[in-house]
């Protein structure tokens, strides 16, 4: 039981920063959208 708790400890965290990775290029990939198209109806800019 103490080693099945482990692991679900280690897979979360390593799950945890593949999430955040994730979300910092989805929120780069916005911005970037969103700068090279401000007038774009239904962008994050408009």
């Amino acid at each position: 039981m103490k080693s099945l708790s482990r692991n679900v400890v280690l897979f979360s965290g390593n799950m945890s920063s593949k999430v955040r990775m994730f979300l910092f290029i989805l929120t780069l990939v916005l911005f970037v959208l969103a700068a090279g198209a401000p007038m774009c109806t239904g962008s994050v800019g408009g």
